[in-house]
């Protein structure tokens, strides 16, 4: 066995143990947006899966370029072998825009074109608020709902736009209900 072939198995299991978590984390997001909630686990599971989905297809593909050209190399038949050799390369040539537009957008997915802000109050209740990451006019707070779900409370047209969210230095008061007070304004949360 050659060194490329001693890297090419591994790094093809690993790639499967890598897809096994992205469909286990995608499997529960999905069941979270069915019951109306978010899955966020210090990021949105969304993002995660995404990443997931990135990593696993990036490895596989390396492993591929480490093994297939080792197992072609091993068949005897030289005309077998140029057959082989040809119609794989032409497969990879084939396979390689997927895989591009693939790993494209689950890296755009990955790093979320948005953000996610989750403001604590002094009593440890928490809300997340979400921004779109184009022009920031769409903003949805959600409440939580146990320790890694959070429900949809409202959208927050009031605090949308430009400075971000994030920049506005949110704090979240629990006096009379949940209140959101970011900059000067002041919203109800819980409404």
């Amino acid at each position: 066995m050659r060194r490329r072939e001693i890297w090419g198995v591994p790094l093809l299991a690993a790639a499967a143990v890598v897809a096994v978590c992205y469909l286990a984390v995608d499997s529960a997001d999905r069941e979270a947006s069915r019951q109306g909630l978010l899955l966020y686990v210090g990021v949105r599971a969304s993002n995660l899966v995404y990443g997931l989905m990135f990593l696993a297809s990036f490895i596989g593909a390396v492993g591929l370029v480490f093994l297939i050209p080792a197992l072609i190399r091993r068949i005897t038949r030289k005309a077998l072998r140029i057959t082989v050799g040809w119609t794989t390369g032409v497969a990879v040539a084939a396979a390689l825009p997927y895989l591009a537009i693939t790993l494209t957008f689950a890296l755009i997915g990955a790093v979320g074109l948005g953000d996610d802000v989750k403001i604590v109050a002094t009593d440890g209740q928490s809300v997340l608020i979400t921004q779109d990451g184009f022009d920031g006019d769409s903003v949805v707070i959600y409440t939580g709902h146990d320790e890694f779900h959070y429900k949809r409370t409202r959208d927050a047209p009031e605090i949308a736009g430009w400075p971000r969210v994030k920049d506005q230095g949110c704090r979240l008061a629990t006096d009379d209900g949940l209140t959101l007070i970011c900059g000067a304004t002041s919203l109800k949360v819980d409404e």
